[in-house]
């Protein structure tokens, strides 16, 4: 019990930058390990020197992506609805919600994993792969999706986890996992002599045992919630809640594996190097995107809870200061990336194509980098305040309306060079639009600031 008092204090009365940074650090932690082993499978079979093998698995990662996001719809949804519920004092409300999003979970992620091993080569043909990258990517993919429903379910347990405050718990969860992959990776690959089914292997095993970890929190009662099935209902006030902010959030995780997909639909127009090359970027570049999303899923349930407590002002403070940090954090690491670029893409290969390549596009993502973080912040905020049309928007807006868009024209107009730049430009256009959202829910709420409205209760059906 003493655990759970010191969590909701966290989220009820510490002081603001304290609580940002005793919740976001370790997941911004646990997000740079999962960037680390992400690139893990890249890096040691890119040292194979084989880039029709490094293609494959940039290919094939969107696909993967496209299957966990329906397992992030419980794990975001289901964690800003306990988040809320745990600030207006409804706890048993909270231990329906995880009890619904870890079940459901199960049961969505494993029926997309056996209907992508039924249609596993046109789903890979479609997102690029050519006559050189197919083999390769089905003994990636297949071992991949076998594993999928393990790895959705560490995602949602995560999520909820963060719900109530427990963020380190996630974060050896996550970072257990990871740390094992990168020790298995070389055995498999290398010494097994299982290249790129090895690296599959490797990152399967790597996630059970995070999921373990994250499932032990639960059979332990450690957790302010529950997600036993004797609190599992088909209830549909639930549901709703839990889709509201949990189907825009997976609809931005499937953009952004379909504009990952469709990137290296485009790259393969310009040869197989270019593929392997922009997989690589993508990889590196994703550092930023995961430390601001890190930050963003830290503070969510810290914004959840003031919001459902009525505390706006401490809300508002928490996004000013949060947002503050995180674009300092982003523009050190963009300028990192542009100076050091061809050092970064060596790290992973050493042909000279793709290092020259791969160069290119990295130094022109890192002109988006220092934008990103008050993007992911807002869209975690209108997730945690259950807002889901502004979050569906924001979603949209990064991949929907903004980069596929630019991707097509900036391509067709400039070629290579225009596809380089259609990233960084989607980021600029989706943070000032997120601003804009931003800047309507802040007149709200000072509104709400002067003159409280009476207390809500969110129905939630016992």
């Amino acid at each position: 019990m003493k655990k759970q008092l010191d969590r909701t204090h966290i989220l009820d009365s510490m002081p603001v930058f304290q609580a940002i940074w005793t919740l976001a650090l370790p997941t911004m932690a646990a997000m740079l390990v999962q960037v680390i082993y992400n690139m893990t499978d890249t890096f040691f079979i890119g040292k194979l020197n084989e880039p029709n093998m490094v293609a494959a698995i940039a290919i094939s990662m969107p696909i993967f992506m496209m299957i966990q996001a329906f397992g992030n719809i419980f794990a975001v949804g289901g964690a800003s609805l306990i988040s809320r519920l745990l600030g207006q004092g409804e706890r048993a409300g909270a231990s329906r919600a995880g009890a619904v999003s870890f079940w459901s979970a199960a049961a969505v992620c494993t029926a997309v994993s056996i209907l992508g091993l039924i249609f596993i080569k046109p789903v890979l043909m479609s997102a690029g792969a050519s006559v050189n990258t197919i083999g390769y990517g089905k003994s990636y993919l297949r071992i991949m999706l076998l594993g999928s429903p393990v790895i959705g379910l560490k995602m949602a347990l995560a999520g909820l986890l963060r719900s109530e405050g427990a963020t380190r718990e996630a974060m050896i969860g996550m970072v257990s996992g990871s740390l094992l992959n990168i020790v298995l990776d070389p055995i498999f690959i290398f010494l097994l002599k299982m290249d790129v089914a090895g690296a599959a292997v490797a990152t399967v095993i790597g996630n059970v045992v995070g999921f373990s970890y994250c499932l032990s929190f639960y059979t332990r009662k450690k957790g302010v919630v529950s997600i036993s099935w004797k609190h599992f209902r088909l209830d549909r006030a639930v549901y709703a809640e839990i889709f509201k902010v949990g189907i825009p959030a997976s609809i931005a995780m499937l953009l952004t594996s379909t504009g990952f997909a469709l990137g290296n639909v485009f790259a393969s127009g310009f040869g197989d190097e270019v593929v392997a090359a922009n997989g690589v970027a993508r990889r590196i570049s994703n550092i930023t995107v995961m430390l601001s999303m890190g930050l963003g899923q830290g503070c969510q349930p810290l914004m959840g809870y003031s919001y459902g407590a009525k505390k706006y002002s401490r809300l508002l403070e928490t996004i000013k200061k949060a947002a503050l940090s995180g674009t300092a954090v982003c523009a050190a690491f963009a300028l990192l990336f542009y100076l050091f670029s061809n050092f970064w893409i060596r790290v992973f290969i050493n042909d000279p194509v793709v290092i020259d390549l791969g160069a290119q596009i990295i130094r022109s993502f890192s002109l988006g980098m220092p934008f990103l973080a008050i993007q992911m912040l807002l869209m975690s905020m209108f997730q945690a305040l259950g807002k889901g049309v502004q979050s569906l928007i924001i979603s949209l807006g990064r991949q929907g309306f903004f980069y596929i868009p630019f991707l097509v024209f900036f391509s067709s107009q400039w070629g290579f060079s225009g596809f380089i730049r259609a990233l960084p430009a989607a980021d600029v256009a989706t943070t000032l639009l997120s601003l804009a959202l931003f800047l309507l829910l802040r007149q709200e709420l000072h509104l709400r600031i002067s003159a409280p409205p009476l207390r809500e209760k969110l129905a939630v059906t016992e």
